[in-house]
């Protein structure tokens, strides 16, 4: 009874509560981003995000993001863990998704003062073998907070990233 106090116990495992927290605000924190992004899809698409497979892959990402946050919050509420980690698997790999294009054009490109390089290797090489590593732990059942702890790692990041760039604004000016 005390295992079940402090856990949210899923079909075939617990994930400890301040885990369930963490990813019901990484699931929110996504949701608030692509709700922000949506009324892009009701603009002058003629320009942006652009014509051809590229835009259809922009738009695509602007659509699914919020979706997959929804629903990773949806099931984070309902105490299901293992469809919030696919769902949250999801929103990491439409972000991902987002960026092929540009790579399609420009290839990789890791040149800059380091931290442009290191986040284009986040996104682009480290994301999705996170999103399946979520994928693959939340489908066997096992170790579900690693698996809550990767699937928040995409979210965690963006939020340091918008915080230094903050104080960084705030030290030089723009």
């Amino acid at each position: 009874m005390a295992a079940t106090e402090s856990s949210t116990v899923d079909a075939n495992g617990s994930v400890p509560r301040w885990a369930v927290l963490l990813l019901a605000v990484a699931a929110a924190l996504e949701l608030l981003a692509g709700l922000r992004d949506l009324p892009i899809l009701f603009g002058d698409m003629t320009e942006i995000p652009g014509p051809g497979l590229g835009g259809f892959v922009i738009k695509t990402k602007i659509a699914l993001q919020p979706v997959f946050a929804l629903a990773a919050l949806i099931f984070v509420a309902r105490g299901r863990i293992r469809p919030a980690l696919f769902a949250m698997a999801g929103v990491v790999l439409v972000n991902w998704m987002n960026y092929l294009p540009s790579v399609a054009i420009h290839g990789l490109e890791f040149q800059g003062d380091g931290v442009g390089g290191l986040v284009t290797f986040l996104e682009i090489i480290v994301a999705p073998v996170l999103a399946l590593a979520v994928i693959a732990l939340a489908w066997r059942g096992q170790r579900l907070t690693l698996a809550t702890l990767l699937a928040v790692f995409h979210t965690a990041l963006s939020v340091l990233f918008v915080i230094l760039f903050a104080i960084g604004v705030a030290i030089y000016g723009f």
